[in-house]
């Protein structure tokens, strides 16, 4: 049955580590299980796991109001699990007159792509306005008295969540993930060599000034550079503290977007907002895309395609103002 076998794949990669991918295959078998109960099922055979079943099941998580990215994720998960079924010998041959057949691909005619969508980034002065935010006074302007111990652990927090921004502007939009892994003895000479989570692909960023200061403002008691996981950390230990400390980054950094009147700061704008500056700064494309280690320069158009069509409206807004002046209705 399927979905049992999916339970018990999400368990294994649980057990050898891979608590990333298990997390998209239990969120996936629980949608597709959903939907299974809404047609009367509890769980399915492989041999029923067919075209039109799984075009239903698209179309329900449409009906769900869930968008096509996340449906195509999902999607990705349950073939995956499908396939590596098949490799396992669980999906049966079919035979007739003496010829063996395999099983439709049940997946076929789904959509798994990725939908392009506008990156999100701040321009230079954005970033700056987050350097040189001085929390500790902004949060303490109204009251005239010195922090208590609540309002002094949230402006810890802030203060530590901001510097791991600006570090991750610094370093060339170094992901948070890679920062939370980043060990002291990849730091040699004056430069960071790491690999990336993400994709294994080696990167080395020389440390400026900035870099420096963040490290020596939140110093770590363990053989990591940040504050955030421990030596002794099992995996499963350390991926649920990485998945926290990600919560709270993105928690802080909406606040402080509260504080500066900036927008929508999360985990990835630091990334967008390095490559937006160096495209605007005439940065070529492909040392770009080997400073963000991207594994293709696709990767990098996709970043930067966001760009162009911002300059593009930009450029039609001047132009309409030109033409109608600032006026904005008939």
């Amino acid at each position: 049955m399927f979905l049992a076998y999916a339970t018990d794949e999400a368990k294994h990669l649980k057990e050898i580590g891979r608590f990333g991918v298990a997390k998209n295959h239990v969120s996936a078998y629980r949608r597709f299980a959903n939907f299974l109960e809404c047609v009367g099922m509890n769980d399915v055979p492989f041999s029923q796991m067919t075209p039109q079943l799984l075009s239903d099941f698209e179309g329900w998580l449409r009906s769900q109001n869930i968008c096509r990215n996340s449906s195509s994720c999902y999607l990705r998960s349950l073939s995956t699990i499908w396939h590596k079924a098949e490799r396992d010998g669980l999906i049966k041959k079919r035979t007739s007159g003496g010829r063996v057949y395999t099983f439709e691909n049940p997946f076929k005619g789904t959509y798994r792509g990725r939908c392009k969508t506008r990156k999100r980034a701040v321009g230079a002065d954005s970033v700056s306005r987050v350097y040189n935010l001085d929390i500790e006074a902004v949060l303490t302007a109204d009251s005239g008295k010195p922090a208590g111990m609540r309002l002094r652990n949230r402006i810890d927090r802030l203060e530590l969540y901001r510097d791991l921004f600006i570090f991750s502007f610094c370093a060339r939009g170094m992901t948070f993930v890679d920062m939370a892994n980043l060990r002291k003895d990849e730091v040699r000479d004056g430069i960071i060599v790491y690999s990336r989570q993400k994709t294994g692909q080696r990167v080395e960023v020389r440390m400026e000034p900035i870099m420096q200061s963040v490290i020596d403002r939140h110093p770590s008691s363990s053989s990591f550079l940040f504050p955030i996981l421990d030596d002794n950390d099992s995996k499963l230990t350390a991926y649920k503290k990485y998945r926290n400390a990600l919560r709270q980054y993105n928690k802080s950094l909406h606040e402080i977007g509260e504080l500066t009147g900036i927008s929508h700061l999360t985990s990835y704008v630091a990334r967008h907002s390095w490559a937006t500056t160096a495209h605007e700064n005439d940065l070529p494309v492909p040392v770009i895309s080997q400073a963000l280690g991207h594994n293709s320069l696709a990767t990098t158009e996709i970043y930067l395609k966001s760009l162009e069509v911002n300059a593009i409206d930009e450029a039609n807004h001047d132009l309409l103002n030109c033409v109608f002046g600032k006026k904005s209705v008939f």
